[in-house]
């Protein structure tokens, strides 16, 4: 029963570190969107993580949509995760030319349900703090 336990233990920590790694294995890509963007590589990487569940989430997996991006026909599909990734940059770049830096501001029109600034503020205290390892150097907020 304990060699059971600690087993299923074993599985569901594994289950949720691993997809961080997903994420964070991205990381080159989303500061070179963030830097031709000139927008916040810890914010891209805190929205990815929360839209997409740690890139675990259905349109992750079969849309490569790591965050949440809508069409006309419902959530985008895209090549690519790092097409997406460079998408998000576009997207919050339009936002910023518009006034909104802060999770609040973006949140208004990205996602205006819900907590979704809260849970993303989170996402990126954890991330600053190196839940998912060191940042690049230049992995501060550009804002």
């Amino acid at each position: 029963m304990r060699r059971t336990l600690t087993f299923l233990l074993s599985l569901v920590l594994l289950t949720i570190v691993a997809p961080a790694d997903e994420v964070t294995a991205l990381r080159p890509v989303i500061h070179q969107a963030a830097a031709d963007n000139d927008v916040d590589p810890v914010m891209m990487e805190a929205i990815i993580r929360h839209e997409s569940a740690h890139a675990t989430s259905k349109a992750a997996r079969n849309k490569n949509n790591l965050a949440g991006i809508m069409g006309r026909n419902g959530q985008r599909r895209y090549g690519s995760k790092e097409e997406c990734v460079h998408d998000l940059g576009r997207i919050l770049a339009k936002y910023k030319a518009k006034g909104r830096t802060t999770t609040a501001q973006v949140g208004r029109s990205y996602a205006a349900a819900g907590n979704w600034a809260a849970h993303v503020d989170r996402h990126m205290r954890e991330i600053l703090a190196g839940k998912y390892g060191e940042l690049p150097s230049s992995g501060t907020a550009n804002n």
